[in-house]
């Protein structure tokens, strides 16, 4: 089976449009949308149209889906971010709001896949430093076997934690194409971001797992990032959320 791996697409309906397009160009058999449909950017309600349209999409929540659900967990957020989420929640239709509200905090596929947008418990919490990865792959030996591999967002980087079967936690270093992973290893996967990506680079990120060669691919695609960034200043939304779009970060 090839999964698709798609997060934190924050409103950019152009980035998830060409992301989408590309997707299903390559013959997956499943999306897996890691959280975060809505904040920062200025089409929420067209997003989640073209997420929920889909028959192939499995989604978890990100912690500004709950924001724009519940306010009061955006109380920590940055002021940018809080205005954002507070933009959305004035724009947002009643029905995707609904939506939002009742998406899981993680899902599990084929007993061996867990898919959550920051980590498996908490979708505001961060897998970043290589003592985050420790405490998350030492949570899926654990307490979540036979769970092997993780798929999280929330970073808005890509990245590939791994730990080997004599419990060396490692960051492994990304490069073009198919990575083969070992299916003796427990993994932590984060695809990028679709609609904020913070990689020094501006181009949409997803990626694609294929189950049956037990590989990963990392992917960027360009979209119409000015389109983008037109709608962010005409909505009145911070001009920072516009001009980070063209920077990557």
């Amino acid at each position: 089976m090839k999964i698709a791996l798609i997060s934190d697409i924050h409103a950019n309906l152009e980035a998830l449009e060409q992301v989408l397009k590309v997707i299903d160009q390559e013959g997956v058999d499943l999306i897996i949308n890691l959280g975060d449909l809505v904040g920062y950017n200025a089409n929420p309600n067209e997003c989640l149209e073209l997420i929920r349209a889909r028959g192939d999409i499995l989604s978890v929540v990100g912690n500004h889906d709950q924001a724009v659900s519940n306010p009061d967990k955006a109380q920590d957020f940055n002021i940018i971010a809080y205005q954002a989420v507070m933009w959305s929640i004035d724009q947002i239709e009643a029905d995707h709001l609904n939506f939002l509200s009742n998406l899981p905090l993680n899902q599990v596929l084929e007993k061996r896949y867990l898919a959550c947008h920051g980590t498996p418990t908490c979708a505001d919490t961060y897998i970043a430093y290589l003592f985050q990865s420790r405490r998350v792959l030492n949570l899926l030996r654990r307490q979540l076997n036979p769970i092997q591999i993780c798929f999280f967002g929330h970073t808005h980087k890509r990245a590939l934690w791994y730990r080997d079967a004599r419990g060396k936690v490692t960051l492994q270093p990304l490069q073009p194409g198919k990575i083969y992973l070992d299916r003796e290893c427990h993994y932590l996967i984060n695809p990028g971001s679709v609609g904020q990506p913070r990689n020094h680079n501006p181009a949409a990120s997803y990626a694609v797992f294929d189950t049956q060669d037990y590989s990963i691919q990392f992917k960027l695609v360009p979209y119409d990032i000015q389109q983008t960034q037109r709608k962010i200043l005409a909505a009145k939304l911070h001009p920072y959320l516009a001009e980070r779009l063209a920077q990557g970060i």
